[in-house]
């Protein structure tokens, strides 16, 4: 026994991978409608591009950084 995925077009049932099986053999089918993808590779690249390149942020982060280290400085024994 296999599991498949295919699609269903023009009322035809498409596979998404060849098949091995021999020519007119009779196979039973149950169908389970597979949930849509909730991200599409569109949204995905629109959102991919619309974020800051590293080198926008990093002066920032390193200056977030400093602040930090600043205000929080180390314990003298980090264990206690």
């Amino acid at each position: 026994m296999q599991t498949i995925t295919a699609t269903f077009e023009d009322g035809v049932l498409k596979p998404a991978q060849p098949l091995d099986l021999p020519a007119h053999a009779e196979v039973r089918i149950t169908i389970e409608l597979l949930k849509a993808a909730p991200l599409t590779v569109a949204t995905l690249n629109a959102f991919l591009r619309d974020l800051p390149s590293l080198g926008d942020d990093a002066e920032a982060f390193a200056q977030d950084i400093r602040t930090l280290r600043t205000e929080f400085p180390p314990e003298a024994n980090l264990w206690d």
